[in-house]
């Protein structure tokens, strides 16, 4: 009997994989990883984008901060000579804060948020609120 006629007409032997309780990945197992690999990646990605954008606004910011600070001092120079002058023509100082802020035109703007001054009208003192560079 040939060969043909016991294996159904094909004529071929069907090999044995070299290792007999093994078989490859599919496409499917494949697909899958790789999917999640992209996943992982995108995640991973995204993550380091805004790490890096953070260190970016952060460095960024602590000179603003500084400047902020600086115009903050600026502005409250400007209120004490204001408050010299009204004490050299009144001979004393002004009753209340208001009175402090209405010497200066505009009225006093500062930079940092949050940021304004403090007066005491006995000895005419003036102060910013907040002086901490990490608070402005």
């Amino acid at each position: 009997m040939p060969v043909s006629a016991r294996a159904g007409g094909s004529g071929r032997r069907r090999r044995a994989p070299p290792w007999p309780n093994q078989r490859g990945f599919g496409l499917v197992e494949i697909a899958v990883v790789l999917v999640v690999v992209a996943i992982v990646g995108a995640v991973l990605y995204t993550y380091f984008a805004s790490t890096a954008k953070t260190l970016q606004t952060v460095t960024q910011e602590r000179p603003l901060s500084q400047a902020r600070l600086t115009a903050d001092q600026a502005t409250l120079t400007a209120i004490r000579t204001s408050l010299q002058i009204y004490y050299g023509q009144h001979g004393q100082w002004p009753a209340t804060k208001e009175d402090v802020a209405a010497l200066l035109s505009p009225a006093p703007a500062f930079q940092c948020e949050g940021n304004d001054f403090s007066y005491e009208p006995a000895t005419g003192d003036v102060r910013l609120v907040l002086q901490d560079l990490s608070r402005c």
